[in-house]
C-alpha cells in the first residue's frame, strides 16, 4: 500500500532548537558547574556565550569558543574557559550538528517564507547542505554569507522557519487537516498569513503537493479559511 510522510506538530524552530540543543541532559548537566561570566542565557535561551553573545548558530563546524576569553571587560588578562563551559559547548555544538543532519537527512521538514515572494513553502533538504549558512536560532531565519567579506553583506535565504517530523506514515491521500491548522495558526500569529484572497489556491496546492492529491473539497478549504482569518483557535470539523 502506497503511504507518505504524515506532518506531525509544527512548532517555531526556535523552540525545537531548544529542545534538541540546548534542554538536553549532556548540555543543562554542567549548568550548575559553570561559574564564567556571560553564560546564563546560554543554557537558557542557546544565545551563544560571552559579552557581545548572539543567536547567531554556523551551520558549518562551529569554532570551539565563538565567544572569546570569558572575562569582564575590565579585566587586563582574560580569565581561560572554564572545562564545564567547554564540555558544556562541545555537547551543544555536537546536537546543534545532529539537528541540521536531521534537515538533510529529511527527518526535520522545515518550512519558511521566501522574501522575494512572502510566500511560505517548503525548504528543500539539499538546501541545508550549503556552506557559508547562518541559522538565527531565535528568529528562524537561515542566512548566507553573514561571515564573508565585506561584512555586513548577506541575504536572507529563508525566515520565520517553522518545523515538523516527518516520522508517521499515514495512507496517501489522507489530508492531515489538523498539521494544516496548526502550521498557518502559528503563521498568523507571526503576521506571515498572505492576502485572503490568494490564500485558497495557495492552501489548496500545498495540501494537493503534501498529500498527492488532485483535488480538495471545496467546502473543506472554504470553512477552513473562513476560521483561520477569523481568528477562531479550533480547527473548524465537517457538520
Amino acid at each position: 500500500m502506497n503511504s507518505v510522510a504524515a506532518p506531525r506538530s509544527v512548532r517555531p524552530l526556535y523552540a525545537e532548537f531548544l529542545a534538541r540543543v540546548i534542554e538536553i541532559e549532556a548540555v543543562q548537566c554542567y549548568r550548575a558547574a559553570v561559574t564564567d561570566d556571560h553564560t546564563a542565557r546560554f543554557f537558557a535561551e542557546g544565545r551563544r556565550p560571552g559579552v557581545f553573545g548572539d543567536f547567531l548558530w554556523s551551520l558549518d563546524a562551529p569554532e570551539a569558543f565563538p565567544w572569546g576569553p570569558l572575562a569582564p571587560a575590565t579585566s587586563e588578562k582574560p580569565a581561560p574557559v572554564s572545562l564545564p563551559m567547554q564540555h558544556a559547548w562541545d555537547a551543544a555544538v555536537a546536537a546543534f550538528a545532529e539537528f541540521i543532519a536531521a534537515f538533510v537527512n529529511s527527518e526535520l521538514i522545515a518550512t519558511g517564507v521566501h522574501p522575494a515572494t512572502g510566500i511560505r513553502s517548503e525548504i528543500e533538504s539539499a538546501e541545508w547542505a550549503r556552506t557559508g549558512l547562518v541559522l538565527d536560532v531565535r528568529n528562524g531565519d537561515l542566512i548566507e554569507g553573514l561571515y564573508s567579506r565585506p561584512y555586513g553583506k548577506h541575504t536572507v535565504r529563508w525566515s520565520t522557519i517553522m518545523v515538523r517530523a516527518a516520522i508517521q506514515e499515514q495512507k496517501l491521500g489522507t489530508i492531515d487537516w489538523d498539521a494544516e491548522w496548526s502550521e498557518d495558526v502559528a503563521r498568523r500569529e507571526n503576521g506571515q498569513l498572505p492576502n485572503k484572497r490568494g490564500y485558497l489556491r495557495e492552501l489548496e496546492t500545498r495540501i494537493q503537493e503534501r498529500y498527492g492529491v488532485s483535488s480538495v473539497d471545496g467546502g473543506d478549504l472554504r470553512r477552513f479559511k473562513a476560521a483561520l482569518y477569523r481568528g477562531d483557535v479550533v480547527r473548524p470539523r465537517k457538520k
